[in-house]
């Protein structure tokens, strides 16, 4: 696939913000609220709760319910550090080799914790938004849009959306940051997922924005303001 010009991908930004900008907003702060847990290596709700949002939210298909505490479990062994969370507009190959070995560790971890496959849409998504100017998303929408055959083995179709991804931004980069919208987290790999979610089939109007994306932050005691606009 080209890469799009900035302006395509701001109006696909602006289409995909009109319909799902709440569920972006409360989904930013779960993951900024998550931060302190995963710095702390202990047991939270709101990691389970992000988890499980994430899989709701963006349709990842055919996932147990054990995975929520799992994939959190897989999460709190990773080592973090503030800088993780951190804007970055590092994009050089080894971040590009960061992100594949992220995914490729989330997956593996939770694998042997007792995940009963391969959870490479569900690790990629979860990390995209812990470190959403690191980490692309795997999933189908993205990899139809990225022209990858659906024979490829998964985690080597992630290897290619990685590299495509890194390429559209590091292109994209003399453009300004305009075209990555007016919601955070305004990165490149975020307006990217959104682009390439919408021109793939996002845009036939089949999945539903939640009403109350909000429910979920309030059943954790969380406060809205966490959040940046």
């Amino acid at each position: 696939m080209n890469i799009p010009s900035a302006a395509e991908i701001a109006e696909g930004v602006r289409q995909f913000n009109a319909t799902f900008g709440e569920m972006e907003r409360a989904l930013w702060c779960l993951s900024k609220a998550a931060r302190a847990d995963l710095l702390q290596r202990q047991s939270s709700p709101i990691l389970e709760g992000l988890v499980w949002t994430i899989k709701g939210w963006w349709g990842v298909q055919g996932v147990r319910l054990e995975i929520k505490s799992i994939m959190a479990q897989a999460l709190n062994m990773n080592q973090w550090t503030p800088e993780l969370f951190e804007d970055s507009s590092d994009l050089v190959p080894e971040a590009e080799r960061f992100a594949c070995d992220q995914v490729v560790g989330l997956v593996t971890v939770s694998t042997k914790l007792g995940a009963q496959r391969y959870e490479i849409s569900l690790a990629s998504k979860v990390l995209h938004w812990l470190m959403p100017w690191r980490i692309p998303v795997y999933d189908s929408f993205v990899r139809r849009g990225a022209g990858i055959p659906t024979s490829m083995a998964p985690l080597n179709a992630y290897q290619l959306i990685v590299a495509w991804e890194f390429d559209a931004a590091r292109r994209l980069s003399s453009e300004g940051s305009d075209w990555t919208g007016n919601i955070q987290p305004r990165s490149p790999f975020r307006a990217l997922d959104k682009y390439m979610w919408w021109i793939s089939g996002g845009n036939s109007g089949r999945a539903l924005a939640v009403r109350d994306p909000w429910r979920i932050v309030r059943q954790l005691g969380l406060r809205p303001n966490l959040v940046g606009s």
